[in-house]
């Protein structure tokens, strides 16, 4: 009896190939960061401030910590985000409260 191994050799390749795929993907030298606070600490050493950036840090980020912020163009009018609740938006029908319990009768036997 013979037994057909193509599915194995099959699988085998496919890794192989995915594996090439990783290896020829170069990460990239540097990332904006949207929200600087998730940053951790490891980070901290290679985290730096665009120079023409309309807030620029009170001290160095490689401290850590609370960030203060130094308005550069504050001649300029502001954009703000919307502040919201933490868990984001909650819909209309999610902030109804449950009904109470049936009340119940307690017997000591």
């Amino acid at each position: 009896m013979e037994i057909d191994d193509k599915s194995t050799v099959n699988k085998e390749t496919d890794k192989e190939n995915a594996d090439k795929e990783k290896a020829k993907e170069k990460e990239p030298d540097f990332e904006l960061l949207q929200n600087p606070s998730r940053v951790i600490k490891p980070q901290l050493k290679v985290i730096s401030q665009p120079k023409n950036s309309r807030y620029q840090p009170l001290k160095e980020f490689s401290c850590g910590g609370i960030i203060i912020l130094r308005d550069t163009q504050s001649d300029q009018a502001e954009t703000l985000v919307e502040i919201v609740k933490a868990g984001g938006p909650v819909k209309e029908e999610d902030t109804s409260e449950p009904e109470p319990p049936e009340p119940f009768a307690w017997n000591e036997d």
